[in-house]
């Protein structure tokens, strides 16, 4: 993992903000990230994507805001992607603060399994984070215009809770070819705060395998 971890720490800056994702493979990096900022003497700090992100780069000393005049990257990961850069995410229910970084970053860079891409996306839980209002004519709805099949997320205390106080469904479609569409017209619907899918600012994706090796997916130069 250190060769893909080492081609992150490339993108970051000293004296800038960087925004830092949610997950799994995320919280595998900062570690290693940490020792990389110490070892050059970096001056960065780290807008986080969710409260366990911001617990585990406050345990690993490093500086947290929430405020920032520009943020030239987010370094997240990813629940499946595509060569062209398309990416759904919100396996963990930070989708909505992913989102938000991601849209005051100038790019976004993901990490991600080699086993998360795919070549379309029919069949795959697409996360669609809703308000608790009203939450079960928002799904009728997201089932009656796209033919969805629904799956409102748990939690140990039953229906999950995201971090900005809202659920989470999770949406699978049979045939959604225009992503772009698909995510315009399901946040149109009152009620709907944001979906999963990164269909924007995806700049880089590293992709690895279980050996550590990796393929780069980027735009276009």
């Amino acid at each position: 993992m250190n060769e893909v971890y080492d081609a992150l720490n490339t993108f970051l800056v000293d004296e800038s903000v960087v925004g830092m994702g949610s997950g799994s493979t995320i919280e595998g990096y900062i570690p290693y990230m940490k020792e990389h900022v110490d070892r050059y003497s970096l001056d960065v700090a780290f807008i986080p994507t969710s409260k366990k992100t911001e617990d585990q780069l406050k345990r690993h000393g490093l500086a947290v805001v929430h405020h920032a005049d520009r943020m030239p990257v987010t370094i997240d990961g990813a629940d499946q992607f595509n060569e062209t850069r398309m990416v759904i995410k919100g396996g963990g229910g930070s989708l909505l603060r992913e989102k938000q970084v991601g849209y005051f970053s100038d790019q976004i860079v993901i990490i991600a399994h080699q086993d998360k891409k795919v070549e379309d996306f029919s069949g795959i839980a697409i996360p669609v984070e809703i308000n608790t209002y009203l939450y079960e004519m928002t799904v009728g709805t997201i089932e009656g215009n796209f033919g969805a099949e629904t799956e409102m997320r748990t939690g140990a205390d039953g229906l999950f809770i995201t971090d900005n106080g809202n659920y989470i469904v999770d949406c699978h479609f049979s045939d959604p070819k225009d992503m772009d569409r698909l995510h315009n017209d399901l946040v149109a619907i009152p009620g709907v705060v944001e979906t999963g899918i990164f269909n924007r600012k995806v700049s880089h994706i590293f992709s690895f395998d279980d050996q550590g090796a990796y393929q780069e997916y980027e735009k276009d130069r």
